[in-house]
């Protein structure tokens, strides 16, 4: 699976073959190693086509998150409420009441975690990550503010082909207090 994940252990990999494909043609000389290592390119090359191509729940649960911050950022509550399950009605209210409050600039996700559980029906799936936004309230009690990074919590179920979001909890309370 980690392959059908990240392109980089198919390009370590390669490159470490070519290297030492390398090094054994320059000490021998022999020119059928050339046939080698072009092997080895033409399999790292198919290797990050499949990469690519291949679409796995962790790569449909990151594009659901990624879609997920694109709306808030974009401070557009119908589709931040598309990607939320029907039934997820704390997470429904919490969306409506902070894009009702604030106004986002920047919302960033990084050192996403993601653990999938394939067998309930339907499938499921919980996200850790942390957030970065920047925003400032529609009030204009405040000027433009950023958060710093708070840990976030989502649940996920996967219906009608796709990734939704069915819960959610800050692990801290982003404000810092």
């Amino acid at each position: 699976m980690m392959f059908l994940e990240s392109p980089w252990p198919i390009l370590i990999i390669g490159l470490a073959a070519e290297v030492v494909l390398a090094v054994i043609l320059i000490q021998t000389g022999r020119g059928a190693l050339l046939a080698a290592m072009a092997g080895v390119a033409a399999v790292v090359g198919i290797g990050l086509l499949v990469e690519h191509f291949a679409v796995t729940d962790r790569k449909l649960i990151t594009q659901t998150l990624d879609e997920a911050a694109a709306a808030v950022e974009a401070n557009d509550p119908p589709r931040v409420l598309a990607l939320l399950a029907s039934d997820a009605d704390e997470t429904r209210s919490a969306a409506k009441e902070h894009l009702g409050k604030a106004e986002f600039v920047q919302v960033k996700i990084f050192s996403l975690e993601i653990h999938v559980v394939r067998t309930t029906s339907p499938p499921t799936a919980k996200a850790t990550f942390n957030v970065l936004a920047t925003g400032k309230w529609r009030n204009g009690e405040f000027g433009e503010q950023t958060l710093r990074p708070f840990p976030m919590f989502v649940g996920l179920r996967y219906e009608s082909g796709r990734w939704l979001i069915t819960s959610h909890k800050f692990v801290e309370d982003p404000r810092g207090g």
